[in-house]
């Protein structure tokens, strides 16, 4: 993935040279990966060792749900923290951050205890993936963003592909604290990562035309606007992920086998997606991923019919990964290409992914609880199901930062 040469598509300083451009690209993708990783490893493995440790679904829930709201905590606050300490020095903070903590968890079991460590790991988890986004769409023009999104993606997928079924198969064994070491190894590669971005801080960006005073609330909710549906389709996509990720390694036997599943096919998906948002646009590719992914998570009741568990998986996995590369490109491109509009689009668009994880992993446990795999997943895919007018109302908007024809390079 190889950024294209234009010379400035920030602003934010004097256009790098290709090779600085080259190492800061292989940063936030060997970043991307390691943060991925840790997330993954940790996902599905935390709340079964909240569950061995006397938490209910509840409890284990919601130490997702915790994780998810210092995520959410912290992301308005990354601008900042971006023109204070820079590129550099914030994304190594993000690893050290969500690393750490899990040296720790092996030698606690108190639901208060873990609730904490999670805490502290959803605000480095929240710096990291604002700092992916924004970071990675910066390097970029509009016309090659839906590429690089995907291959971001993609490598995320493909430590998911490695992590979640990893962290399943370990925790089954009982083997908790080799799977919070290899989170805190994983986490490490994005301190790692870190430095191929340049050390000095990045300044508050000044405004330009059309982007609005950047510190009223009142345009900044003018510019949300146009997001508005690509980021509610985006948190409802995750809902379901969160129900997904958290639970079906409650519920069903074969689950190790979903998951990876899941992560394999939204592999492709991302990489697929990110080329057909950059030739057709963002607005052909999210209704029928909406669709798509409402089925694989329904699919989610069949928990002892591996088969089937298995297609519905698969699926979720596609729809899933082609949400994530066309709701983020239809973000960046109702916000405009100028540096605020970018920063303001990526914590947009990880609130709204962030958020609707945790919504999902807290109200799933008590529904999981009152009527089991068939009333989980079919509700889920219901409610999913019932934000596709706003995928198709997104639809008709106007994608400002879409070339008509493919981008080269």
């Amino acid at each position: 993935m190889t950024p294209p040469d234009p010379a400035t598509t920030t602003g934010l300083r004097p256009a790098p040279t290709a090779g600085r451009r080259r190492v800061a690209v292989a940063g936030a993708l060997i970043a991307a990966f390691g943060g991925f990783a840790s997330f993954n490893l940790t996902l599905s493995a935390l709340p079964a060792y909240a569950v061995r440790s006397g938490a209910g679904p509840s409890g284990a829930g919601a130490l997702t749900a915790t994780l998810m709201a210092a995520t959410l905590v912290v992301q308005p606050a990354t601008p900042w923290l971006f023109a204070r300490l820079g590129r550099r020095h914030s994304l190594a903070l993000s690893g050290a951050l969500f690393g750490l903590p899990c040296l720790l968890l092996p030698a606690v079991s108190a639901l208060w205890a873990l609730t904490a460590l999670a805490a502290v790991r959803g605000l480095g988890f929240g710096v990291f993936v604002v700092a992916g986004v924004t970071f990675t769409a910066e390097l970029f023009p509009p016309g090659a963003r839906g590429r690089a999104i995907g291959w971001y993606g993609a490598v995320g997928g493909a430590a998911g592909v490695l992590g979640a079924p990893a962290g399943i198969a370990l925790a089954r064994e009982r083997a908790y604290p080799l799977v919070f070491t290899l989170a805190a190894l994983t986490a490490a590669l994005v301190v790692a990562g870190a430095f191929g971005f340049p050390r000095t801080a990045t300044p508050a960006p000044a405004a330009t035309p059309g982007s609005g005073h950047r510190g009223s609330p009142r345009a900044t909710g003018r510019a949300l606007r146009p997001m508005t549906g690509p980021l509610l389709v985006e948190a409802a996509s995750t809902m379901a992920y969160g129900v997904v990720f958290t639970f079906l390694p409650l519920t069903a036997p074969a689950a190790p086998g979903a998951l990876l599943a899941a992560q394999l096919s939204l592999v492709p998906s991302r990489l697929g997606a990110g080329w057909l948002v950059d030739r057709y646009g963002g607005r052909r590719v999210l209704a029928p991923a909406v669709l798509v992914t409402a089925l694989g998570t329904a699919a989610g009741a069949a928990s002892h019919q591996p088969a089937l568990l298995l297609a519905g998986a698969a699926l979720f996995g596609a729809g899933f990964g082609a949400i994530q590369s066309a709701t983020l490109v239809l973000a960046l491109h109702a916000a405009g290409d100028h540096p605020a509009g970018l920063g303001l689009a990526g914590v947009a668009w990880n609130v709204a992914f962030d958020g609707g994880t945790g919504v999902g992993s807290l109200l799933g446990g008590p529904l999981l609880s009152l009527g089991g795999p068939p009333a989980l997943f079919p509700v889920t895919a219901a409610v999913l199901a019932v934000f596709l007018p706003f995928s198709l109302r997104s639809a008709r908007q106007p994608e400002g930062g879409k070339s008509d024809a493919p981008p080269g390079g």
